[in-house]
């Protein structure tokens, strides 16, 4: 979607640009139309703007750690322009891009669905998270060298934007989005950026191979700096490296990911003190490591076509994110599902899906709890509820009620919400709107 934003704001204020040509309509891929010529006029010199929205609601139907039914909204701006600087000032190959994300609202898991004390698992509304503030998301410039082949890229963005990407047709988090980065707790994924870099070679015009290093540093992730370029506390660098196949196997898309991360900051060690003692026992500091590291894999497959048409028939995914159980709170994510595009003649641009997920907590963090609850005589849930494994599941039908919205309404189940196996299977409600301005 693209949007000339200093004219958006002048109409704004002037009545006849209301009656632009284009304005809502259902064939336009932009709601505001293409600002009678301008917006492609605009394209050509260079400048490629983008405004979109995603607001979910969530409702908790019944389940889950409090019973009182209610529901919450959460939503998502995304303002930004990419700029080819090859027309721009002719420099051959060149890109830069500048991006701004605002994230608002509440997630009805943290407020209904889980334990208010057992953080860190999905959530039924992955619109939600980095807090309710504006960021400068991406301003980073790319440079593409040999025939196109080799691209590098620096500046300030997300792990999530080049590395384990995957596509976000779920409201649940674990079935959306770049997964790795949501469990590892070194990768910061949009809307919270930092400084980077990352090389990608295509080998072939199906193969390609990327490397990044990326800055460490807790304190990207606080709203109130949200547009500081420079912050102190820096703890290290995360290293991604990944190969991916994109091409078709027997006439059918098909997409393939196998990456590995390696963090030279420290980490703690979820469960023993520095002489191999459970440190919640001993109430010595837990052991300190120097690194940490995991892997992911991924796949979509297309398996099916509709007279031919590869934008519609049937699709399968998987997913797999492993941690090191040791170093991190989530060891494990597995995630499958189905995607049929176009499933009717009438409604050939509508999208019906089916996913599960299970998260799986690392034992010693488990043991840790335990052990934690024993020294202070709790008994039950308790303050510090013992996490062990959570599965999610959702079925939605995406409506393309035009070529700017997509309205997604799902119906999600969370077995053992927050991990915690005492707390009551959770059914949720939501409702995706995606609109491109």
């Amino acid at each position: 979607m693209r949007i000339n934003l200093p004219l958006a704001l002048l109409c704004s204020t002037v009545s006849t640009c209301a009656l632009s040509a284009g304005l809502l309509d259902p064939g336009s891929p932009a709601m505001l139309g293409d600002w009678n010529g301008l917006r492609p006029q605009l394209a050509e010199q260079g400048y490629d703007f983008i405004l979109k929205y995603v607001g979910e609601v969530g409702s908790n139907l019944g389940g889950g750690y409090d019973s009182h039914m209610t529901a919450r909204w959460s939503d998502q701006l995304i303002l930004g322009v990419t700029m080819d600087l090859q027309k721009l000032w002719g420099w051959q190959d060149a890109t830069l891009r500048i991006g701004i994300g605002e994230r608002h609202g509440k997630d009805i898991t943290n407020d209904r669905v889980h334990h208010p004390d057992a953080t860190g698992l999905t959530s039924t509304m992955e619109v939600f998270g980095g807090g309710n503030a504006w960021r400068l998301s991406q301003f980073w410039y790319e440079q593409k060298f040999f025939e196109r082949k080799l691209a590098v890229k620096l500046g300030r963005f997300g792990h999530g934007e080049d590395f384990d990407q995957f596509p976000c047709e779920f409201q649940n988090v674990t079935l959306c989005g770049s997964q790795e980065g949501n469990w590892n707790g070194v990768w910061n994924s949009f809307p919270i950026s930092q400084w980077a870099v990352r090389a990608k070679y295509q080998f072939t015009d199906v193969f390609a191979v990327q490397v990044g290093a990326y800055d460490k540093n807790p304190g990207n992730a606080e709203a109130s700096n949200g547009f500081k370029p420079f912050i102190s506390g820096s703890q290290g660098t995360s290293f991604p490296v990944e190969a991916i196949w994109k091409g078709r196997i027997g006439g059918l898309s098909s997409e393939y990911h196998a990456g590995y991360y390696y963090a030279n900051a420290d980490t703690q060690d979820m469960l023993k003190d520095a002489d191999g003692n459970y440190a919640a026992s001993s109430q010595k500091p837990y052991r300190m490591y120097s690194s940490n590291a995991g892997w992911w894999l991924s796949g979509q497959q297309q398996l099916t076509t509709v007279d031919g048409n590869d934008k519609r028939g049937l699709n399968v995914f998987a997913n797999l994110a492993m941690n090191d159980p040791d170093k991190s709170m989530i060891k494990s994510l597995v995630q499958v599902g189905l995607i049929y595009r176009g499933p009717f003649d009438a409604r050939p641009h509508d999208t019906f899906g089916v996913g599960a997920s299970k998260l799986k907590v690392s034992e010693r963090y488990t043991d840790n709890t335990q052990a934690l609850n024993a020294r202070t005589g709790v008994t039950g849930i308790g303050d510090l509820p013992e996490q062990r494994r959570e599965y999610s599941y959702e079925v939605n039908y995406g409506v393309q009620a035009t070529q700017w919205l997509m309205v997604r309404p799902n119906l999600q189940y969370v077995k053992y919400p927050g991990g915690v196996t005492q707390t009551r299977g959770a059914v949720v409600g939501g409702v995706q709107f995606i609109a491109d301005f």
